[in-house]
């Protein structure tokens, strides 16, 4: 008799052993699962507060470059103290996005070697090119300077190859950030896997699984679309661009572009302040949208800027989709009293389209299209004006 209640005391105490060790691995696999999903959500959280911050500033390098440019170009032309002004508030735009990019890049080292060899040298000579207009202007050289109007193209052409390489690296910021991201989410397949015959810590995981996937849809959303005015953002257009240009190039097929400026914003903001300025900058890219509609592709360019990309069928008729949007932007009706003799809100709009060749580069069109949005400005504003691409 006393070996067999030994003998049950010893297999109630296996029983109990099995138990803790089950509870232990229950307790491990969930500080596993709970450390899992920390990864996720850190490595989301990073792509919001740093890989979509930094490629968002990086992309506006150029952008900024072309709005110094096409200022200084207009002070040299007009002598007038609005362009003088843009120039100024461009500059320094453009100090504070180098700046934001330094910053960020800390955590992100992959762009330091080209910002600092390759972008910032480059755009510091366009400075003191620009500067060099501004003196000679100053001084009362209007020839001079006149002659020399153009001269800044070659600096914006050199730095589309140091942007290319740039928009690489923000690829490359996101692909590391997505890849941890990824391998933190196979972690907490493996959990799921693991504690998928316990009830309640599945419906946990499922529950949590959901929502980091709607988070990263929304980061998606977030990072191809403008955050004011809910239209495509430059990045998507850039590769929307790319796509279409690759396209047409084995097709023969023409592609159009539409470089559009709400005309004398920078007066309305300063008339109306920055608050009537967003809602105006909302209510103008949602006129463009709908008067495209399936014609095209609508992105906010920067600023007050916007592209219109056509669809190859469409590429034949688009003076008269730029003429649709330029009448749709005038309906709105919105006043603008500063802006004479007009005194309510219009866009002036660079038309280019062009058929990829052998040789030929996206810039070419991206070029003519703002030669011919520079063209409209300079023949009063509120007009559609088409250009070649050479």
């Amino acid at each position: 008799m006393k070996k067999g209640r030994d003998a049950v005391k010893t297999k109630f105490s296996l029983l109990q052993r099995y138990l803790l060790i089950s509870l232990m691995a229950l307790f491990l696999t969930s500080i596993w699962s709970y450390s899992a999903f920390q990864d996720i959500e850190r490595e989301n959280r990073r792509i919001v507060e740093e890989a979509v911050p930094i490629a968002n500033a990086a992309s506006e390098l150029l952008r900024l470059l072309l709005d110094q440019e096409l200022s200084v170009r207009g002070y040299t032309y007009n002598q007038d103290t609005l362009s003088l002004e843009q120039y100024e508030a461009t500059k320094r735009s453009l100090s504070e996005t180098i700046h934001v990019i330094r910053e960020l890049d800390h955590r992100h080292p992959i762009m330091q070697e080209l910002i600092q060899e390759e972008a910032l040298p480059l755009i510091r000579q366009m400075e003191a090119f620009h500067e060099s207009q501004i003196e000679l202007v100053e001084a009362g050289d209007i020839e001079m300077a006149n002659a020399r109007r153009y001269s800044g193209i070659g600096y914006i052409n050199r730095f589309r190859d140091v942007d290319a390489a740039i928009r690489e690296d923000i690829d490359n910021i996101i692909q590391q950030a997505s890849i941890r991201s990824d391998t933190a989410s196979s972690s907490a397949k493996w959990v799921i896997v693991i504690v998928v015959g316990i009830a309640l810590l599945l419906l946990m995981t499922f529950m949590h699984t959901f929502r980091l996937e709607r988070s990263k849809q929304a980061l998606i959303h977030r990072s191809l679309h403008d955050a004011l005015t809910g239209i495509w953002n430059r990045r998507a257009f850039d590769e929307r661009f790319e796509r279409m240009w690759d396209e047409s190039a084995e097709t023969g097929d023409v592609l159009a572009l539409l470089l559009l400026d709400i005309d004398a914003f920078k007066v309305y903001n300063d008339t109306y302040g920055h608050l009537a300025g967003d809602a105006c900058l909302e209510r103008v890219a949602n006129a463009i949208d709908k008067a495209v509609g399936g014609d095209g592709m609508t992105a906010r360019y920067g600023g007050e800027e916007f592209a219109v990309l056509l669809k190859p069928r469409h590429a034949r008729q688009p003076k008269e989709i730029a003429e649709r949007i330029r009448q749709a932007v005038l309906k709105l009706n919105i006043p603008h009293e500063g802006y004479h003799p007009l005194r309510k809100v219009s866009v002036s709009i660079g038309v280019a389209e062009q058929a990829p060749a052998p040789g030929s580069e996206k810039g070419d069109l991206i070029e003519a299209a703002d030669r011919a949005l520079y063209q409209a400005k300079r023949s009063g504003r509120n007009r559609v004006s088409v250009g070649k691409a050479v």
